[in-house]
């Protein structure tokens, strides 16, 4: 007998599989792969519509946002309104502000911290809004030598 002719026999004595018996494994590998889809297009929507950044060291002009702070940005500015904690470009560099009027395409920051050491739209007036680099939606507030804050 040569060893053809063994593998003739041992498919001949396997059982046939049927098409109900690999049902729920092509549906395990669908459901699989259309997580895997979901998650990268999931993925790639939040690298375009959300951004981080530090806040400079020293930044006291918003008191729940110290220096130092690692923040998450809505970069579509979807969330923007009066009140608004946002990033902004400025004559002074990069600031973290709240917006206090919002007149067409300007915007208007003032610091609540009275006691900041930069300036806001009372120094330098009101911004375009294409300087707004996106509201802050989540603070990661840095940690200190005795623990995180």
């Amino acid at each position: 007998m040569t060893r053809s002719d063994e593998f003739e026999d041992l498919e001949r004595d396997a059982p046939a599989r049927r098409a109900k018996d690999l049902l729920p494994q092509r549906l395990a590998r669908v459901a699989r792969r259309l997580t895997l889809g979901i998650a990268l297009v999931a993925f790639a929507v939040f690298l375009f519509k959300f951004d981080t950044r530090w806040v400079p060291p020293g930044m006291n002009t918003v008191d729940g946002i110290p220096g130092g702070s690692w923040v998450v940005l809505d970069s579509w500015l979807s969330g923007l309104r009066v009140g608004s904690d946002v990033m902004i470009e400025t004559p002074h560099g990069l600031l973290v502000s709240r917006v206090s009027a919002i007149d067409g395409d300007e915007v208007t920051i003032t610091h609540p911290n009275p006691d900041a050491t930069w300036g806001d739209s009372r120094t330098f007036g009101a911004l375009p809004i294409e300087q707004v680099q996106g509201t802050v939606l989540v603070v990661f507030a840095p940690s200190t030598a005795e623990g995180p804050r």
